[in-house]
């Protein structure tokens, strides 16, 4: 499998957790967040979002900035996550049209 591939594969793997998905929306929204806020934000536990705050480091998501005690995350390449973001909107939308006509 090639390189590119591969990162795809594996950032679509990511982005169908649930809780990745939403912290993903919810750093697209925003400019920079804390862990608690973004617990607070997506109904989880700090350590959860924690988790998946370090895969989506791992996959070049998201980046962070401390200060010594606090990490605030972003989006590393927001303008492109955005872009996947309406995609996959579009696409939800577009499919739920053609299975109701389908039907």
């Amino acid at each position: 499998m090639e390189e590119d591939s591969y990162r795809q594969s594996r950032l679509c793997r990511l982005l169908g957790n649930p809780v990745a998905f939403a912290v993903v929306e919810l750093l697209a929204e925003n400019k920079e967040l804390n862990p608690s806020e973004i617990a607070r934000a997506v109904g989880r536990s700090v350590q959860r979002v924690s988790n998946v705050l370090g895969a989506l480091r791992l996959a070049d998501v998201v980046r962070y900035d401390s200060d010594g005690k606090h990490n605030r995350y972003r989006l590393k390449h927001p303008s492109e996550i955005r872009q996947v973001l309406a995609a996959l909107s579009r696409f939800v939308n577009a499919a739920s049209t053609v299975a109701t006509r389908d039907r």
